[in-house]
C-alpha cells in the first residue's frame, strides 16, 4: 500500500527565531502564516505551514513532515511501524500541532519523521510578490545502513523507486507522482545527516528572480544553477549556514507514470548530478 501522499513540512530547530523567520522571508520568500510562542509557521501556499520554526537550544532539523491521505492511511502507518519494531507517539491536537492526526517516530537510519493528515489551511494563498512557489517538493538526507532504510520506504511506507545513481543516491516518489519526494544518499554517517528541502517554482524566471533577490539580501549561493539528470528538474540552492543545510528552488521537475516508469540506475559522474558538467569535446579545425 502506498501510504503516503507528499511532502507536507520541515520542522526546524532555530536558536534566533527572528533570524530564522527573516531568511527564510527575505531570501525563501515564505510568509509567517502564524506565530505562537517560541514556534513560527511559514508557507507560500494555501497549507497552514511548510516550514515550522521551533526556537530552542539547538539549530537544525528537528523532523521531517510526510502527510498521508487520512485516518485509513495512518492506520496503516501504525501497523508498518508495530511490524517493523518502531516506537511511535501519537497525538490528536489540531489547536496545536496545526494537523488534526499525527504520528511522530525515529527511522531506521535515525531521522526523525511525521507522518499526519488534516493540515489546517490558510484562507488565502501569499501573492509572493512575483514569484509563484507552487509547493514543497521534497527533503533529501545521507543515512547509514541505506539498503535497510530504503526498504522500510519502499516495502513499509509503498514509496517507488524512481532512480538510482548508483550507491551515492536513491530517488523515491510518493502518491503524488513527482519524480521525488524523498532522496536518500548513502554516505559514510553514524547516523542520519539531513542535507537539504526543495520548493517548486512555476517557471525559469522563478529561479532566476529568487537567485537575484537571494543575491541582493546577502545569501550564500552553495550550488549555482544546474540540471538534474534524474529528475530534469533546473535548479539552485542557497545555504542556511546557522542550520548547515541547503534549501533549493526549481522548476520543470518530473511526474512520473506509474504504469511505465522503469528505474534508471545512473552512472556515478559529475553530469549526473547536473547534465550541464558534462565535458565539451575540441572544437573542430580544419588545416
Amino acid at each position: 500500500m502506498a501510504i503516503v501522499d507528499r511532502l507536507g513540512y520541515v520542522a526546524l530547530g532555530v536558536r534566533n527565531l527572528e533570524e530564522a523567520v527573516t531568511l527564510y522571508s527575505r531570501v525563501g520568500r515564505l510568509e509567517e502564516s502564524e506565530r505562537r510562542g517560541r514556534t513560527a509557521f511559514m508557507s507560500a501556499g494555501i497549507d497552514h505551514h511548510w516550514l515550522r520554526l521551533e526556537e530552542g537550544d539547538t539549530d537544525g532539523v528537528n523532523r521531517v513532515g510526510y502527510e498521508v491521505a487520512g485516518p485509513e492511511a495512518l492506520e496503516a502507518a501504525r501497523d508498518v511501524l508495530g511490524q517493523w519494531n518502531i516506537d511511535y507517539d501519537e497525538a490528536k491536537d489540531p489547536a496545536n500541532e496545526r494537523v488534526a492526526h499525527r504520528l511522530r517516530f525515529v527511522d531506521p537510519g535515525g531521522m526523525p519523521v511525521e507522518l499526519f493528515y488534516g493540515m489546517q489551511q490558510r484562507a488565502n494563498e501569499w501573492s509572493g510578490q512575483g514569484i509563484k512557489i507552487k509547493k514543497l517538493l521534497h527533503a533529501g538526507w545521507a543515512t547509514p545502513n541505506i539498503d535497510e532504510v530504503a526498504r522500510f520506504y519502499q516495502e513499509g511506507l509503498g514509496f517507488k523507486l524512481s532512480d538510482q545513481i548508483e550507491d551515492l543516491a536513491l530517488f523515491m516518489r510518493a502518491n503524488d507522482r513527482y519524480h521525488h519526494s524523498l532522496v536518500l544518499l548513502g554516505l559514510k554517517v553514524d547516523k542520519a545527516s539531513f542535507g537539504h528541502f526543495c520548493f517548486l517554482v512555476d517557471s525559469l524566471d522563478d529561479v532566476m528572480r529568487i537567485r537575484t533577490n537571494a543575491l541582493r539580501n546577502d545569501a550564500k549561493i552553495s550550488m549555482d544553477l544546474m540540471r538534474h539528470a534524474p529528475s530534469g528538474s533546473a535548479a539552485v540552492y542557497f545555504r542556511d549556514t546557522a542550520r548547515m543545510l541547503d534549501f533549493e528552488y526549481c522548476f520543470d521537475h518530473a511526474q512520473v507514470d506509474d504504469a511505465t516508469h522503469k528505474p534508471r540506475i545512473l552512472h556515478n559522474t559529475p553530469e549526473a548530478g547536473n547534465v550541464w558538467e558534462k565535458q565539451l569535446s575540441d572544437p573542430i579545425t580544419f588545416n
